[in-house]
């Protein structure tokens, strides 16, 4: 019997130490982005390139931590994995699909970490030819302005920048513009400085980082057409008569003043027979429109009185 209580504590021990083993140590996976550098002169990465890898890291907790919070990187230098003898003359690196092995190694890794898995096992870079466009900078609107108000095409500075990088992917782009601009609610025009919509970690490189843009902004402008406009008289005496007795006009002003309900009952278009005596007399009629609106057109314009 007491055979079998040491026999038992000691298997507790056992699994008691292998249990506080296994809790010393855990399995991370990590992400590192591939350092490609430095590019051969005239040459650009293409699309596609394998950009990170992910590595799988054993070891104590708080070291792995550490280690995962830090900004963590592969290096691959190209001239030492793709020339020959990079000191010589024969350090010449054509366009060309690459296969670089990954090497852990490379991967400097702190005390008691090992890595137990990486994933690709092999860096895919494609170098092709480096080339520079110019283009025109175009400046896209998100949103609505205020209503009553448009908003005019941006002015953009500079106006046009020189693109470079991989000859497939210069020649893809059909146009460069900023991030979208905000114009909702919009009454007045605004300035911004806004970056390229392009990516940039795809290797392209832009002449200009930041655009300064300005925004028009304007009021709607329409112009509306009055039917039948009663034309009145003042300062006469006696019976009057006017033929014809209505007007109609253009008028051209921002649209929130002029689609208003009330803006019929504001246009005052009269007649003034101050100090004529009765009789026939042939006059033009006056127009008076609120502020800010333009009389385009009237008809008719002369109008007969008759004065008894």
């Amino acid at each position: 019997m007491p055979n079998r209580r040491r026999i038992l504590v000691f298997c507790l021990w056992v699994l008691v130490f292998l249990s506080g083993c296994a809790a010393e140590y855990e399995e991370t996976a990590l992400l590192l982005s591939v350092d490609i550098s430095p590019m051969p002169e005239g040459l650009a990465k293409a699309a596609g390139y394998t950009d990170k890898i992910e590595i799988c890291v054993k070891g104590p907790p708080g070291t792995v931590n550490r280690f995962a919070s830090q900004n963590l990187s592969y290096p691959v230098d190209v001239y030492a994995e793709l020339a020959p003898d990079p000191a010589g003359s024969n350090c010449f690196i054509k366009p060309g699909q690459y296969t670089i092995p990954v090497l852990e190694k490379r991967i400097k890794l702190p005390p008691q970490c090992e890595i137990t898995d990486i994933n690709p096992a092999f860096i895919v870079l494609t170098l092709e030819e480096k080339i520079t466009r110019r283009f025109k900078v175009t400046v896209p609107y998100m949103g609505r302005p205020a209503s009553g108000y448009t908003v005019l095409p941006a002015e953009a500075e500079p106006s046009e920048v020189d693109i470079t990088g991989a000859r497939s992917q210069i020649s893809a782009l059909k146009e460069v513009s900023t991030k979208p601009v905000d114009v909702a609610e919009a009454e007045d025009g605004f300035k911004k400085v806004l970056p390229l919509d392009l990516d940039m970690t795809s290797g392209v490189e832009s002449s200009a980082d930041n655009i300064k843009v300005f925004v028009p902004v304007q009021k709607k402008i329409i112009i509306k057409t009055f039917d039948n406009i009663w034309v009145k008289t003042v300062n006469g005496a006696g019976k009057i008569s006017i033929l014809p007795d209505t007007i109609r006009i253009k008028v051209k002003g921002h649209s929130n003043l002029l689609n208003t309900a009330s803006i019929r009952n504001q246009l005052n278009i009269f007649i003034d027979l101050k100090g004529l005596d009765p009789g026939v007399y042939v006059r033009r009629a006056v127009i008076q429109l609120p502020v800010g609106l333009i009389l385009e057109d009237a008809v008719p314009e002369l109008f007969t009185v008759k004065i008894q």
